[in-house]
């Protein structure tokens, strides 16, 4: 995996979020938040940034990019920006259930555990997102990508 990331940004700071009435009728843009509260990499194209199975110790917004999601070598889905990657482990504690590739270089935000549930906590649109993530996940559940 080493030799697949292009840069690594730690930023630590913290960030104050004014949402109007009108973006709260859209899409929840949480790459801002996850980019400034997260770790920040880029994967170039073909990197393997989780396999299924693996231990679910963080979760991935992804800045920019498309990330291909995978079992058995099939396909299941396609990601892009602003869209999470790998949050269900953050809610279960279980082991990955598919592979994320990076089609093109992908930049991502790592939120790991500590930093996801203080954002279900404090950041009432996180969880909205996460939920929103996971209903667009099991209605495509049926589509062939």
């Amino acid at each position: 995996m080493a030799e697949c990331i292009q840069e690594k940004t730690f930023i630590k700071a913290g960030l104050c979020l004014t949402v109007t009435e009108e973006e709260k009728l859209t899409a929840i843009d949480m790459r801002m938040f996850a980019k400034n509260i997260g770790a920040n990499i880029t994967f170039h194209a073909g990197c393997t940034i989780f396999e299924k199975g693996d231990a679910g110790t963080c979760m991935y917004v992804i800045q920019s990019g498309v990330v291909e999601m995978l079992i058995d070598d099939n396909i299941v889905d396609v990601c892009g920006p602003n869209e999470a990657i790998g949050y269900m482990s953050m809610i279960d504690g279980a082991t990955r259930s598919s592979t994320a590739r990076a089609k093109e270089a992908v930049e991502v935000s790592i939120i790991d555990q500590n930093k996801f549930r203080f954002m279900v906590d404090e950041v009432p649109n996180f969880a909205m997102y996460v939920m929103r993530a996971m209903a667009q996940r099991i209605r495509g559940m049926g589509k062939v990508v």
